[in-house]
């Protein structure tokens, strides 16, 4: 009995060995794939960061394109009322695409802060997320902001469209009673711009 035993702990111990290697092997598969796992999600991250990065960037450029647009023809100098008319006809779908981008940009920011706030828990900051979350986050009371003045100018251009199915004797009277206030609205919101940039972030142009 004592020359089996010895045998049997024999071959048990030779097996041993084999046994720490195979879970050896396991554990290094499981954590090579959690690696892995990681590091795909990590460049996926990454890849879907650059593309929000230059979305937001695409977005920020036909804003200004189409804001340019808006104030140069709005700041002409009007000598009747058929120049508002005009002008307004051109403004009136410009102000539709610039409500059209700015809600785009709008949930762009959304998106870049849902990420943000998704990937907290992965001490892994992406430099590309990180700083559109910061730029949506300062900018969202000049964004606000903006979104009431253009809504103010969509107004505008109502009142300018309703003004030219008026005779000309009455054309006068209804700018002064329907239009004149909400320019003096706009300008009042516009008077504010600087003061929120300063508020909200320092570095913000408008």
């Amino acid at each position: 009995m004592i020359f089996k035993n010895s045998s049997v702990d024999g071959a048990d111990l030779k097996r041993r060995p084999k046994r720490l290697r195979f879970w050896m092997i396991v554990i290094a598969l499981i954590v090579g794939g959690g690696v892995v796992a990681v590091l795909v999600a990590i460049a996926i991250q990454n890849h879907d960061d650059h593309v929000l990065t230059a979305q937001m960037i695409q977005t920020e450029t036909d804003l200004k394109t189409t804001g340019a647009r808006i104030a140069d023809i709005k700041d002409r100098h009007f000598t009747s009322m058929a120049d508002y008319v005009n002008a307004y006809s051109h403004v009136a779908p410009l102000l539709d695409d610039y409500d059209h981008k700015l809600h785009e940009y709008v949930d762009l920011c959304n998106r870049a802060q849902l990420r943000d706030e998704r990937w907290l828990l992965i001490n892994i900051k992406s430099l590309h997320r990180r700083h559109n979350s910061d730029i949506c986050r300062d900018a969202s009371g000049i964004i606000e902001l903006i979104g009431q003045i253009n809504a103010v100018m969509k107004k505008e251009a109502s009142v300018i469209r309703d003004m030219s199915s008026l005779p000309e004797k009455e054309q006068v009277q209804f700018w002064h009673e329907e239009f004149a206030p909400l320019l003096t609205q706009e300008h009042a919101l516009r008077e504010t711009l600087p003061v929120v940039g300063q508020r909200t972030s320092p570095e913000s142009t408008q």
